[in-house]
């Protein structure tokens, strides 16, 4: 995402660099929570715990659409599941903003943690949680605005529009909160501390799952329920990622103290908090690109489900349960990705860019021997996994089956294209991604697309087989960039 040197200095363009190579040949060691690890030490150091939260993130969406399968009989129960496929691009959508400005904290946090200096590390987890802050309810009210019309652009029937206004009015309050976890579990985790994001997306999760059972088969709630209880549970989260970070909520004094490698804690102060011109341009600089590729990312999704939209009824509620099942392949590759962004970041932050392109190929490798085996089991136990969903004999799970056979096996790819743009963006190298994601999305996910639908009866599994096409071209080109180098003199 040369060899670079950070400095603590303020100023308008950024942070100062050194493009010297450092004078010594051994690997830096990193500081925070990765010193005196080796490099296979600190991959799994980063990579276990994002691991099991992305696995309690998939069995709450697994949860979710168990809950909604059961929740109604007939056409209202398809109506249901189409509404959970156009609320999950809906709620990506929410989440647009936190996320790219998570995309900057955590490259900031990470180049401060790996040139020792937590003061900066500080400062920048403090602006960037302002800024998610604020995202997260220009988020929130935006998509209270547009959910009764992207009802009808997913082409949902009456009933699934209904569904999805009432699911997504109350699912935006959760906006703010979605915005503080995404900020602050990204600069803990570019400190190298995994562990705190773990323990309050557990409680989210925990409280999520809990409260929508109550809300929905209790209370009779329904869809609205079900939202309300993911509203709780980011709440919940939120309010455990500060206390974490407040003052004192640290390691001890003693404990930061007890090798020459260790930093300070990662803490949120007050000062902090206040509207710092420097740092947010920094922060800005970087997540800009970051959230023109997710939004550019967003539309071109959108446009797919558009086409998904207007085959037959139910063809929506079957790309879900894709995506789904899909994501267990993600919850390794992810895992490994966060740690090659973490790393990356720490090792040019420390001027060492050859660790920095060790430990991203390491990554890779280990991401594609995973994600594979993962696609693997995703593929052959396609139909056990379907019946977690309801009846694995209706049309809509029928229709769903093939497809997860084939993506599966094509997880490899995923595994590359995530793990190579996941680093660059970590070095702060965000407009090359955006540049080069959203140029083959466009081209081959909404132009071979059209193309393609205009002139061909295609199913489900066509639109798929498209859009793999582009994960193909994806992983190529990121490839080809990475040992290319360039993201190694990527200035932060």
């Amino acid at each position: 995402m040369s060899s670079e040197e950070f400095q603590a200095v303020e100023s308008g363009d950024g942070l100062s660099v050194i493009d010297e190579p450092p004078a010594v040949a051994v690997p830096m060691e990193l500081g925070g929570k990765l010193a005196g690890l080796s490099l296979p030490r600190q991959v799994l150091a980063l990579a276990l715990w994002p691991f099991l939260q992305n696995l309690m993130g998939v069995g709450v969406g697994f949860a979710d659409m168990m809950i909604a399968g059961r929740m109604e009989s007939g056409e209202a129960s398809e109506a249901v599941m189409d509404m959970m496929g156009a609320g999950m691009y809906l709620m990506w959508l929410l989440m647009i903003l936190q996320g790219a400005m998570a995309t900057g904290a955590m490259a900031l946090v990470s180049r401060a943690t790996g040139a020792r200096d937590i003061k900066s590390a500080n400062l920048a987890l403090g602006q960037s949680l302002l800024l998610g802050v604020v995202s997260g309810f220009l988020s929130g009210v935006l998509i209270w605005l547009v959910v009764p019309h992207m009802g009808r652009f997913f082409g949902l029937s009456d009933l699934a529009q209904e569904y999805v206004v009432d699911y997504m009015r109350i699912g935006a309050l959760l906006a703010p909160f979605s915005g503080v976890m995404f900020v602050a579990s990204s600069c803990l985790r570019a400190y190298g501390d995994t562990v705190k994001p773990f323990m309050a997306m557990l409680l989210v999760n925990v409280i999520n799952v809990g409260v929508s059972l109550y809300f929905v088969y209790e209370l009779g709630w329904g869809v609205q329920g079900l939202a309300g209880g993911t509203v709780i549970g980011w709440a919940c989260g939120a309010a455990m990622i500060l206390w974490f970070l407040r003052p004192g909520g640290g390691l001890s004094q003693r404990q930061s103290k007890k090798s020459a490698n260790s930093l300070d804690p990662l803490v949120l102060r007050l000062e902090n908090m206040r509207y710092d011109m420097p740092m947010l341009r920094r922060i800005w600089r970087i997540s800009w690109p970051s959230m023109i590729e997710i939004i550019g990312m967003w539309s071109v999704h959108a446009v797919g489900v558009y086409f998904i939209g207007s085959m037959k009824a139910g063809t929506i509620g079957a790309h879900a349960m894709v995506v789904r099942l899909e994501s267990v392949s993600f919850m390794p590759g992810f895992a490994i990705g966060m740690a090659a962004s973490t790393l990356t970041g720490q090792y040019l932050g420390a001027k060492d860019p050859e660790m920095a392109k060790k430990a991203v190929r390491f990554c890779w490798v280990l991401a594609v021997v995973t994600m594979g085996g993962a696609g693997v089991l995703i593929s052959v136990f396609n139909t056990e996994f379907l019946a977690l969903f309801g009846d694995p004999s209706s049309a809509q799970f029928q229709m769903a089956a093939p497809v997860i056979r084939f993506v599966g096996l094509m997880q490899v790819l995923t595994a590359s294209m995530m793990v190579m743009k996941m680093s660059m963006r970590g070095a702060g190298d965000t407009r090359t991604v955006t540049i080069y994601s959203f140029t083959s999305m466009g081209l081959i996910r909404v132009g071979v697309l059209w193309w393609v639908i205009r002139n061909y009866d295609i199913d489900l599994m066509g639109i798929w087989q498209v859009m793999i096409c582009d994960v193909l071209l994806q992983s190529a080109i990121f490839v080809w960039l990475h040992f290319r180098g360039r993201w190694l003199t990527r200035e932060v």
